[in-house]
C-alpha cells in the first residue's frame, strides 16, 4: 500500500499489538520494499516473527536493521534475545562480548548474558553475570529473580529462597517470583509454604502460565494425582502451547486419557517453527504417549527427536567425567584405611544411591515409611562439599567435610533418628562419605544398565551433571564409570555397602525391605512393605510411579527398543558388564 513511513509503523504495530505477528511481519516486509534505506521496519519485521515465534527468521531481519543503523542499541539487543530465544548461546554471548565495552550502561547486556548463560547450562557463569548486574543495579527485581533460578539449578536452595523473596519486595505484583520460589521451598521440605506462594501467585495473576504450572508439579509431588491433572489441563487450556506441561501430563495419565493429548499436540506442533525449543518437550509427550500404546517405533522416533535437541544444547563432556572418577578412587586406595575422625552424632544419614532411574526413589520410600526416618529427597551436599574441597586445595578432613554437609543440608525434625539422602550420583562420593559418617550405611541398588537407559532416555533432567542422558554414547560412558565407582567402593568398604537389585526389591518387597531395616539398625515397621502409601513428597522422574504399587512390568523392557538403544549397548564395556554377555 501507498503511505507514508509513519502510516507504515503505524499499521504493522497495531497488528503486532493485536497479536497479528504473521500479518505483521508480512507488512514490514512490504514496508521495507517501499523504503529500503529504512532500517526500523526491518526490525518491525523482526520483533513480529520473533513473538510469532520464528527467531531464526527474526535473525536475519534483525541482521538486515543492523546493516541499516550499525549503532541501534534497541535493535542489538533485539539481535541478542532472538540468538537467545533459538538456542545459538555462543553467537550471543559473542555478541555481547563485543558490545559490552562499547555501552556506558551495561546491565541490559550482562542480564542477558546471563539469562544466555543459565539456559546453555552454564549457571555458575550467569550468577556471576547477573552478580554484576545487582551490583550496577541493586533495585532490578529481574535480575534478582532469574540469579534465583539459576541458584535453584546449582541446588542452592537457601540462596535462591533469599533472591526470589528479595525480587517480591522490590516488585511485589509481579507473580513470578512467588511462582519460582515453590521449587526451592518444595525441596526444604515446606511443602506449606511452597504451595502458599503459588497460591499467591495466581491470586496476583489467575493465568499465570509458570504459577500454573508450578501447582500441577507440587500437586503431583504430594501424591495429589487427579489434581495435578485437573491443574495441567487448566495450564494447557491458557498456554496450548506448553511443552512441559504436555509431556509432565503425559506421565500422570493412562494411555486411555492420554489418546485424547494426540491430536493437542500434532495441532502444538503445526503452531511453532520445526526448530522451536518447545517441540523437544512436545516430542517427549509423544514418545511417552506412544510407548504407552505399545508402538514402539514411532516412541523411539520421537523420543529421539527429544533427545537430540537437548543433547546439542547441553553437551555432556565424557572425558571431565572420566577424569573426575580416576582423581576421586585415587585419592582412596584399596590399601589405605579410609581417613578417621568423622561425624557420628545424631540424625545417622542413610545414603541411598545407584544409576538415576534404577530405584532409587522407591528404596526411599520404604525406607522413609519408618517413622523414624525422615526423607530429605535428593541432597546435592555432597557434590557441593567435594567441590569446595577441590577449589580450596585443602587436604580432606572428615569432620570438616560432615560440618560442612550438615550445615548446608535442610533441617531435620528433632525426633528423626536417620534421614535418607537419596541423591543417586553420589556413588561418584562414597569414600568421602564413609569417611564423614563413619555410622552411615549406604544402600546401593543395582539395576540392568539397559532397563535403566531406557528409563532415562524416556524422562528429562535439568540438572546439568544429567545432561548425559540426551547422548547414548555419553550415556554408556557414564554407566561404565559407575561401574568402575562401585567396584572400587565395594572392595574398599564391603561392610558399609548393601547392594540390592532392583528385580529382587520388586519381586520381593517384604524380604528386601527387612534387609534395608537390618542393615540400617532399624526395628521392622509394617509399613515399610507398602512405600505406596508413603505421603512423603516426590520430586523425581518417579513422581507418578512410586505411587502405583510395586510391580514388575518393567523388568527386560528394554528389549521392546532394543535397535533404538544400540549406540548405548555398544558403548557397554564387556569388561565391566560381563554379566550382561
Amino acid at each position: 500500500m501507498a503511505g507514508t513511513v509513519q502510516q507504515h509503523a503505524q499499521k504493522i504495530m497495531s497488528l503486532m499489538n493485536s497479536g497479528q505477528f504473521n500479518a505483521a511481519a508480512k507488512a514490514a516486509k512490504g514496508a521495507m520494499k517501499a523504503f529500503p534505506r529504512e532500517g526500523n521496519f526491518a526490525n518491525l519485521a523482526g520483533s513480529a516473527m520473533a513473538q510469532g515465534g520464528d527467531g531464526r527468521g527474526a535473525i536475519a531481519m534483525f541482521a538486515k536493521a543492523l546493516k541499516l543503523r550499525p549503532g541501534d542499541a534497541d535493535i542489538q539487543n533485539n539481535l541478542i534475545q532472538a540468538l537467545i530465544q533459538t538456542g545459538q548461546h555462543a553467537k550471543a554471548q559473542e555478541l555481547i562480548e563485543k558490545l559490552l565495552p562499547k555501552r556506558a550502561d551495561p546491565g541490559l547486556l550482562l542480564f542477558f548474558k546471563g539469562s544466555s548463560l543459565y539456559q546453555s547450562g552454564d549457571a555458575k557463569g550467569a550468577i556471576a553475570a547477573l552478580s554484576r548486574v545487582i551490583e550496577i543495579a541493586p533495585q532490578n527485581a529481574q535480575a534478582y529473580n532469574l540469579r534465583g533460578i539459576a541458584y535453584v539449578a546449582e541446588n542452592d536452595e537457601d540462596a535462591a529462597i533469599a533472591d526470589f523473596r528479595r525480587a517480591h519486595e522490590l516488585n511485589p505484583r509481579d507473580p513470578d517470583p512467588l511462582a519460582n520460589i515453590g521449587l526451592p521451598l518444595a525441596r526444604t521440605g515446606a511443602t506449606e509454604a511452597a504451595m502458599e506462594a503459588v497460591d499467591k501467585a495466581l491470586a496476583l495473576n489467575p493465568d499465570h502460565i509458570n504459577a500454573l504450572h508450578r501447582k500441577a508439579i507440587l500437586l503431583a509431588e504430594e501424591g495429589r494425582i487427579p489434581e495435578s491433572i485437573n491443574a495441567y489441563h487448566q495450564l494447557l487450556v491458557i498456554d496450548p502451547l506448553h511443552g512441559e506441561g504436555f509431556a509432565e501430563l503425559a506421565g500422570l495419565q493412562s494411555a486411555a486419557e492420554n489418546a485424547a493429548l494426540v491430536a493437542q499436540i500434532t495441532s502444538a506442533q503445526k503452531k511453532l517453527p520445526p526448530k522451536s525449543p518447545l517441540q523437544a518437550d512436545l516430542n517427549r509427550a509423544l514418545g511417552t504417549i506412544h510407548f504407552q500404546a505399545r508402538d514402539y517405533t514411532k516412541a523411539a522416533a520421537a523420543l529421539a527427536r527429544f533427545n537430540d535437541w537437548n543433547a546439542k544444547a547441553r553437551p555432556f563432556d565424557s572425558t571431565a567425567e572420566a577424569t573426575e572418577c580416576d582423581r576421586i578412587l585415587a585419592a582412596f586406595p584399596l590399601d589405605t584405611p579410609l581417613p578417621a575422625g568423622g561425624d557420628t552424632s545424631a540424625p545417622t544419614p542413610i545414603f541411598v544411591l545407584g544409576q538415576p532411574r534404577s530405584g532409587t526413589t522407591l528404596s526411599e520410600m520404604i525406607l522413609t515409611a519408618h517413622p523414624d526416618v525422615h526423607s530429605c529427597g535428593e541432597l546435592d551436599m555432597a557434590r557441593r562439599c567435594v567441590a569446595a574441597l577441590n577449589e580450596s586445595g585443602a587436604d580432606f578432613d572428615p569432620a570438616t567435610f560432615a560440618t560442612e554437609f550438615r550445615a548446608a543440608m535442610p533441617a531435620v525434625p528433632s525426633e528423626a533418628h536417620a534421614f535418607v539422602d537419596k541423591m543417586p550420583l553420589n556413588y561418584r562420593y562414597i569414600g568421602y562419605l564413609l569417611a564423614a559418617f563413619p555410622k552411615a550405611p549406604i544402600i546401593h541398588v543395582a539395576r540392568d544398565p539397559r532397563d535403566v537407559a531406557l528409563s532415562m532416555w524416556r524422562s528429562y533432567f535439568p540438572s546439568g551433571g544429567m545432561a548425559f542422558t540426551f547422548d547414548q554414547r555419553a550415556m554408556a560412558k557414564s554407566a561404565n564409570t559407575y561401574r568402575r565407582y562401585m567396584a572400587h567402593w565395594q572392595a574398599l568398604a564391603p561392610d558399609r555397602i548393601l547392594t540390592l537389585d532392583y528385580e529382587d526389591i520388586v519381586s520381593d518387597l517384604d524380604g528386601s525391605a527387612r534387609r534395608m531395616a537390618d542393615f540400617c539398625g532399624l526395628e521392622w515397621h509394617d509399613a515399610m512393605a507398602a512405600p505406596e502409601k508413603n505421603t512423603a513428597a516426590v520430586r523425581t522422574a518417579s513422581v507418578a510411579q512410586v505411587r502405583e504399587g510395586v510391580h514388575k512390568r518393567s523388568l527386560g523392557g528394554w528389549q521392546r527398543m532394543e535397535d533404538a538403544l544400540r549406540p548405548f549397548l555398544d558403548g557397554l564395556d564387556p569388561a565391566l558388564w560381563p554379566d550382561l554377555t
